[in-house]
């Protein structure tokens, strides 16, 4: 992600963010602040206009994996691996090497890799 992403992430319902990525973030907000309750039948349709099944559940597995260890680590007061903003990989001495990449979204020679395509690339053998 870049900064300008994240700046629109801030305010993702009025960027323009690519609509996939838009309802990601809409799922992950409801997710933590309010326990996924909106998370109906219908919310779940305008989902698979973009994901797959097993992405919706690969990216809902890590909403939640990712809301437990940031509570976990505000009880401890464990601080982030970042820092002056950036993430540091040198901070992740307990994630094994060869699953690096499943925290970081970098292949094994530290390139990035774009793992949310939409259902419809996944089915032309975009995303796997």
């Amino acid at each position: 992600m870049t900064e300008e992403m994240i700046q629109q992430a801030l305010d993702f319902r009025n960027s323009d963010l690519p609509d996939y990525i838009k309802i990601a973030l809409e799922l992950a907000e409801d997710f933590i602040l309010n326990h996924a309750n909106n998370v109906d039948d219908a919310f779940m349709d305008r989902l698979k206009e973009y994901f797959s099944e097993d992405q919706i559940v690969e990216i809902t597995i890590g909403i939640g994996i990712w809301d437990a260890v940031h509570k976990f680590n505000n009880v401890f007061d464990v601080p982030p691996p970042v820092e002056d903003g950036l993430f540091v990989l040198e901070r992740l001495a307990d994630v094994p090497e060869d699953m690096r990449h499943l925290v970081t979204h970098l292949d094994g020679d530290g390139n990035p890799m774009d793992r949310w395509q939409p259902a419809e690339a996944e089915a032309a053998g975009g995303a796997s």
